[in-house]
């Protein structure tokens, strides 16, 4: 069987999805004892995600010296966080729990891959996002959370759907999400979080 190895394909994702990744990345880690001494600080690759969410939202209008810019700020995350999965791959050694705590993809043995139960996207307005579960094949509802990072206190909506938007967001915020099933044995267990910058 082979051993698994954290991949580090999330530096192909589009720029909006990889900051929303390497977020999640970073609060995982950040909250596990298991990654106490990191390759690259916190704080470092906290400020590196910073600098390019700023960076993605100046550059929305298109200019050229801002989508240079965001181009730059992205190079670094990707180096600082491709340095995080090395360090990961270390410590976890093969332990496929270890690799999943931190956030970061596991390379899988051959099979069938699976659906995420809960996938999340920029929605078609400015400061909203679209949100897609999978948790429940038949009759049913959805309950949806957001809140803002860093705060405690979750929004509710319940909708019949699936898929959801959700609106009236802070543009240049990271938002938690998270979905549970409610099916007729009641509400099932919540959906890993996912975390997302609003443009």
């Amino acid at each position: 069987m082979k051993k698994l190895k954290v991949v580090t394909s999330f530096t192909t994702l589009p720029v909006v999805d990889k900051a929303s990744f390497c977020r999640n990345v970073l609060v995982k880690m950040a909250n596990n004892a298991l990654f106490n001494a990191p390759d690259v600080s916190f704080a470092e690759a906290s400020a590196a995600l910073d600098a390019l969410d700023a960076a993605i939202l100046a550059a929305k209008d298109g200019a050229h010296i801002a989508i240079s810019i965001r181009n730059d700020c992205e190079k670094v995350v990707d180096a600082k966080f491709i340095l995080l999965a090395k360090y990961v791959d270390r410590i976890a050694d093969g332990d496929e729990t270890t690799i999943l705590s931190s956030g970061f993809n596991e390379s899988r043995q051959p099979s069938t891959p699976a659906k995420e139960e809960l996938t999340v996207k920029d929605g078609d307005f400015p400061g909203s996002i679209f949100t897609k579960s999978w948790l429940i094949d038949h009759n049913g509802s959805y309950r949806w959370e957001i809140r803002l990072l860093g705060t405690i206190e979750w929004v509710v909506y319940v909708s019949i759907q699936s898929s959801f938007v959700i609106s009236g967001l802070i543009i240049g915020s990271t938002y938690e999400v998270r979905v549970a099933a409610v099916t007729k044995d009641g509400q099932q267990p919540f959906s890993q979080i996912v975390t997302k910058l609003v443009v």
